[in-house]
């Protein structure tokens, strides 16, 4: 199994370089990938499928025959490019979570790591960060020059404004003239769940989607003791209550949120990950490499 990776303070000290650290988490993963029950995909990250009779020998990877005893023939860049944009929320409700569990300091690292995984997949990363509007929107593109703009966006994005869906995304994805790869990285905290209408478009756009629903311990537990105010970060309304009598049914109404996430999800076809910010990064690593394997 991949070796876990779970970010920390010193981790997140590095995150001035965004590209420096995206490449030190990835190359972590893939030490520990070996014979990859997921895609086939090498220690080198080259992408593979298994050989068949009449299978170029010149294109077999002997040292994965040495390490495997099983045939493999490399694919090249025509046969595995893909179109993977990133949509990461990067509304006030983002930032939350103490310390390490920071929510968007969680998500702007697995966007780069996935932009990062994208480029070494020979793939074409895009990026789109949005709360009430899109605020950046890179295309996709698969040279090393776009993916280090990536990095630069994402090292200094910060969280602000309220999470809303409005035309300017809207109109994004409708110029999507190619099937590819969506990845949405959102708390999903909208009024009357209407970042939801995001993957209504994507779906609508004939895209392959997977969700990494981001959520810190805190909001999942209500880890706090005795009178609490409970203040929203984009309205900046404020609720007090009492943890100790209201936990359970807390915990029951954000169980209730996520299954109707959830179900949306599998009503649009998407592969749904709810991540906790104290979870390793190889949860949502691996969980990309098996959709995309699937495409």
């Amino acid at each position: 199994m991949p070796h876990t990776l779970k970010l920390d303070a010193r981790l997140l000290a590095a995150m001035d370089d965004l590209s420096l650290l995206a490449q030190t988490i990835v190359e972590g993963f893939l030490e520990g990938l070996h014979r990859s029950p997921f895609l086939g995909y090498s220690t080198e990250f080259s992408a593979y499928r298994a050989y068949t009779p009449g299978d170029n020998l010149r294109f077999i990877d002997w040292k994965l025959w040495g390490r495997t005893d099983e045939f493999y023939v490399k694919q090249f860049e025509d046969d595995t490019n893909l179109r993977g944009y990133v949509f990461l929320d990067n509304s006030a409700s983002m930032d939350f979570g103490e310390g390490d569990h920071n929510k968007f300091d969680y998500a702007r690292i697995l966007a780069a790591v996935l932009a990062h995984l994208m480029t070494r997949q020979h793939d074409a990363p895009g990026l789109a960060l949005f709360n009430d509007r899109v605020n950046v929107s890179l295309p996709t593109r698969a040279t090393r020059d776009h993916a280090d703009e990536i990095f630069r966006l994402l090292t200094g994005a910060r969280a602000s404004g309220q999470t809303a869906i409005d035309d300017s995304l809207l109109a994004l994805v409708q110029r999507f003239s190619r099937r590819g790869l969506a990845v949405v990285i959102s708390d999903f905290f909208a009024p009357e769940d209407s970042a939801l209408e995001l993957l209504r478009q994507l779906h609508a756009a004939r895209q392959e989607i997977i969700v990494f629903h981001v959520l810190a311990p805190e909001e999942l537990d209500l880890p706090y003791e005795g009178e609490f105010m409970m203040r929203d970060s984009e309205t900046g309304g404020e609720v007090p209550l009492h943890t100790d009598v209201f936990r359970k049914e807390y915990q029951k109404r954000v169980g209730d949120f996520c299954e109707r996430i959830r179900q949306e999800c599998i009503r649009l076809e998407t592969d749904y990950v709810r991540l906790r910010t104290d979870e390793p990064l190889d949860v949502a690593m691996i969980a990309y490499l098996e959709r995309r394997a699937a495409i």
